[in-house]
């Protein structure tokens, strides 16, 4: 088994745990207030229809975080043009968001397809995407939860510098698929992830009974190349990547299958309310920063800068040595990234 293959089904990871084993110091597990609802930012592109605007977005999620007592923001992008100051423009939505789930599309269409022709002839349809990009680019550098499924996660990684996966099929076929003809697939999560020691509540929870956990794939999707600062934390059984995570620590999370499809199961009620914890810790560490407000304009100049020469919006140079220690180790013990590493709650401070 090589270091970079290390992956455990979830319901062996039981077999991994311990004993007690110390909180993680980063947004993962950060302790949070059941009394406050932290506010989930969902962008959702606006296309022009014949009979007005139509929501290119599955409203699925948005019910799950609303089912996980968390408040939604719906944010539609409206086909405007971009323009240089958009990091600017998108910073209002930053101050009123906690977190930013992004959402699977609608089955049948490519945001990729449209995406990339845009890049040659800005359009109607590609604006909003550009507009949603953007604001995934501009949450991530913040260190700003995020939590992506399916297109979401497709888009995540793109913004971020990764390739989606090509793979030739029937559109119009797949828009008349239900979803109880997708492809199902059982998750073998990596031992040492964020991801593994979010899901140790719903493990102990089991009582050591093994569960499987299983998730919907839409048809054709999926990563060709992760972007520079994550890392995958999931395959499904043919070894292609099923999540993948932030590897700085920080909450940031990548789900291909149909995670808000999947809440009947321990596992994906647990994520979910691990991405809502770090809201809630975001919104904490931001609060005690009053003069993060005022570097509005150098912040997303930055971004843009980043974005512009094709450098990562995730710095992973402090952790590497470490993250290389733990991969470079056979143990199946469940760790977590270094607590002297950056934080993205340090820029904020910064």
């Amino acid at each position: 088994m090589t270091d970079s293959m290390l992956t455990i089904p979830v319901h062996e990871m039981t077999e991994t745990y311990d004993g007690p084993q110390e909180k993680p110091q980063d947004a993962w597990s950060a302790d949070g207030s059941l009394e406050h609802q932290p506010i989930v930012g969902i962008p959702i592109p606006v296309k022009q229809g014949s009979q007005g605007p139509l929501l290119m977005v599955d409203a699925v999620g948005a019910w799950a975080v609303e089912r996980m007592q968390a408040r939604v923001f719906l944010i539609p992008l409206w086909p405007f043009p971009t323009h240089k100051h958009m990091y600017q423009s998108l910073w209002s939505l930053i101050q009123s968001m906690d977190g930013l789930l992004l959402l699977a599309g609608i089955q049948g269409t490519d945001w990729y397809a449209v995406w990339k022709a845009g890049e040659q002839e800005p359009g109607l349809d590609s604006w909003p995407i550009a507009w949603e990009i953007a604001l995934a680019q501009l949450a991530t550098y913040m260190g700003m939860p995020v939590l992506a499924i399916a297109d979401g996660a497709e888009k995540w990684n793109s913004a971020l510098g990764g390739k989606r996966s090509e793979a030739p099929g029937d559109r119009e076929q797949m828009a008349s698929m239900t979803p109880d003809s997708w492809d199902r697939h059982t998750i073998r999560v990596r031992a040492q992830s964020a991801l593994a020691s979010a899901l140790q509540p719903a493990i102990r929870s089991h009582d050591g009974e093994q569960k499987p956990w299983d998730l919907a794939f839409m048809p054709q999707q999926g990563v060709e190349q992760l972007a520079p600062g994550l890392r995958s934390c999931a395959q499904a059984e043919d070894g292609s990547v099923a999540a993948f995570e932030r590897r700085d620590g920080a909450f940031g999370l990548g789900m291909l299958g149909r995670l808000d499809w999947g809440l009947d199961q321990d596992y994906g009620t647990t994520v979910f309310d691990a991405f809502l914890q770090a809201c809630r810790s975001f919104d904490h560490t931001r609060s005690q920063q009053d003069g993060w407000r005022t570097v509005r304009d150098e912040l997303c100049s930055r971004v843009s800068t980043l974005v512009t020469q094709g450098q990562p919006l995730i710095s992973v140079s402090e952790i590497a040595h470490e993250e290389k220690r733990l991969y470079s180790s056979d143990s199946l013990v469940i760790s977590t990234v270094s607590p002297g590493s950056t934080r993205p709650q340090e820029r904020l401070r910064q």
